[in-house]
């Protein structure tokens, strides 16, 4: 049994005649009528009802079309991967995405990379401050999308491009704002338990310290910002958050930004896209690269 004769089968029900499957396959009559005998003779038994004035599939035959049309499908499916990976397209890429990264920045992108390049894995990393830059320093992802300062990405040896910008704010239930009792100062709240994001890389260099933090501060860690914000929602502690993952629950006064007079809690920050500067990258990387300076 081969594909061809499969595909001259799904030919034959899908137009209902040998003339118009000829036409369709751009092939002669008599090539199409030996090829469905052939496919006969190869399972010992009719699979059209010839009777009519239109070629009607049979029990048996309607059995073997409907599995022709998996096998076909598996064929193509086999046909297109291979041409993927003769093109030199990558079988996976990575990519690293800080945890406050806003994601409707990526969701475009990743789209027309999962049209454009159907069989390439794609896995996202979540990683949270010096995660990102390390798992593009040590090539575990080609890409990251993450918030740094141009100097360290520089002195890192990247090429970036900006491509949004956030802020993050200092927020608490409502609940634990009332019993702070209208702080004033940051010693005000060290009581008060501060949720913080675990680092998911080594901290290395500028970000070798727990920023925002103060000495004495009672504290719980977690690994991801989802996680703080049930935390925070729950009134089990205060915390920083990028603007866009709790601006629903500040507008239902479900969190609250904590603003203490003279000290300055939220603050801007720039989420760039970086990879290594490097001169070749696989043509599934270069097109994310390219997407992200559209």
């Amino acid at each position: 049994m081969k594909l061809d004769q499969l595909k001259v089968l799904r030919a034959v029900v899908e137009t209902g005649s040998v003339k118009a499957a000829a036409e369709r396959l751009n092939r002669t009559q008599p090539a199409i009528s030996q090829a469905l005998k052939a496919l006969e003779a190869r399972t010992g038994t009719a699979l059209f009802d010839r009777s009519g004035y239109r070629l009607e599939l049979t029990s048996v035959g309607r059995r073997v079309y409907l599995q022709s049309l998996r096998v076909l499908s598996e064929a193509e499916d086999l046909t297109q991967l291979i041409r993927h990976f003769e093109k030199g397209q990558e079988e996976t890429i990575a990519i690293a995405i800080d945890a406050a990264a806003d994601l409707n920045v990526l969701t475009p992108v990743l789209a027309g990379l999962q049209t454009r390049f159907p069989d390439t894995r794609v896995v996202l990393r979540a990683e949270v401050l010096s995660g990102a830059i390390e798992a593009v320093q040590s090539g575990e992802a080609a890409l990251a999308v993450a918030p740094a300062i141009p100097v360290m990405l520089e002195e890192g040896d990247f090429d970036y491009r900006p491509v949004a910008r956030s802020v993050m704010r200092n927020v608490a239930a409502p609940s634990l704002l009332d019993a702070m009792d209208a702080p004033r100062t940051l010693a005000d709240i060290r009581r008060f338990h501060q949720v913080i994001a675990r680092d998911s890389g080594q901290a290395s260099g500028l970000l070798d310290r727990e920023l925002g933090v103060q000495k004495g501060q009672r504290r719980w860690y977690v690994s991801d910002l989802h996680m703080k914000k049930h935390l925070l929602l729950a009134g089990l502690g205060w915390g920083r958050l990028p603007e866009h993952m709790i601006a629903e629950e500040l507008a239902q006064d479900r969190l609250r930004e904590i603003v203490l007079p003279h000290t300055h809690l939220s603050f801007d920050i720039e989420v760039f896209v970086f990879r290594q500067r490097r001169p070749a990258m696989g043509p599934v990387a270069a097109h994310l690269w390219d997407a992200f300076g559209m």
